[in-house]
C-alpha cells in the first residue's frame, strides 16, 4: 500500500513538472491549483487502471503496455472534457505528455525493481554463506 502511494505522489510530481515545462513553452504564467487535485486525482484513477490490468496477467508485456496507454488515453479524453483542458492544450499534446509520464514511470519502476533483486539477492547469498 506505502509503495502505491509513493508511486502515486511520484507520477503527480512528474505530471506536475512536465505540464510546468509545457506551460512555460506557451508562455503561460500560472497553473491553478485546481489543476494539481486534478492531476493527484487522475493519477490515482490511473494507479487502480494500470493495477487492474495488471491483474489480468496477459502473456505478452508488449500486449500489456498497449492495453495501459490505450487506458490512459481514454482516462486523458474523459478528464480532459470534464475538467476542461482542451481550452489550454490539444488532445494530442495530452497524449504525448501522458505517453512520456507513463514510460518515466515505467523506467523508475524498473530501476526499482532492479534495486529489490539486487537487495534480495544478497539476503540470499547472506542467508546461504551463514548456513554453510
Amino acid at each position: 500500500m506505502r509503495k502505491n502511494i509513493v508511486n502515486i505522489l511520484a507520477t503527480t510530481g512528474i505530471s506536475l513538472l512536465l505540464l510546468s515545462v509545457v506551460a512555460l513553452s506557451f508562455h503561460a504564467s500560472c497553473i491553478y491549483l485546481g489543476t494539481m487535485f486534478q492531476a493527484f486525482g487522475v493519477n490515482i484513477i490511473t494507479h487502480l487502471g494500470i493495477a487492474c490490468i495488471k491483474k489480468i496477467e496477459l502473456r505478452n508485456s508488449f500486449t500489456e503496455i498497449v492495453l495501459e496507454i490505450i487506458f490512459i488515453v481514454c482516462e486523458l479524453l474523459v478528464f480532459g472534457r470534464l475538467f476542461h483542458w482542451f481550452t489550454s492544450l490539444s488532445f494530442l499534446l495530452l497524449v504525448c505528455m501522458g505517453t512520456v509520464i507513463y514510460f518515466i514511470s515505467f523506467f523508475l519502476n524498473l530501476l526499482q525493481m532492479k534495486q529489490e533483486a539486487k537487495e534480495i539477492n544478497l539476503l540470499i547469498k547472506n542467508r546461504s554463506k551463514n548456513q554453510d
